[in-house]
């Protein structure tokens, strides 16, 4: 859903080319009208007006992240057989509804508890090969 204002300081956001934050085109992104004192944003899905998730500022974004960089192994590297099972496994442990459960989504304390949940999952015995090939 095309976000009307900014959750963080209430302006109104606007559909922007990203290379007005970026300097070249990535394609579009809703910004907050505030920026750059807001600089709240969230992209699109290529080729459509689509927004990927929720706006973000720069502390939820680096939340989101580190989330991603925890959570994207076990479905990159076959603790799940795919990336859907994998949010499938996190929706029900976060007891979240499925569509609601997509780090782009999350605010920090979802953040916060997918990251302890996977982190759970590693340390309770799951393999999880890391990129290098080992495992943690």
């Amino acid at each position: 859903m095309k976000p009307q204002r900014c959750p963080f300081c209430r302006s109104s956001v606007s559909l922007i080319d990203s290379a007005k934050v970026y300097g070249c085109h990535y394609g579009f992104i809703y910004l907050c009208d505030s920026y750059p004192n807001c600089d709240a944003r969230v992209g699109c899905h290529p080729g459509s007006i689509k927004p990927l998730g929720t706006l973000a500022d720069k502390q939820l974004r680096k939340w989101r992240s580190l989330t991603h960089r925890k959570f994207d192994p076990l479905w990159q590297l076959g603790a799940f057989s795919s990336r859907q099972a994998a949010y499938k496994w996190l929706s029900k442990a976060m007891r979240l509804p499925l569509d609601k459960t997509h780090v782009a989504m999350f605010d920090i304390q979802q953040c916060q508890k997918a990251i302890s949940l996977v982190e759970g999952f590693i340390r309770d015995g799951q393999r999880v090969k890391t990129k290098a090939s080992t495992y943690c």
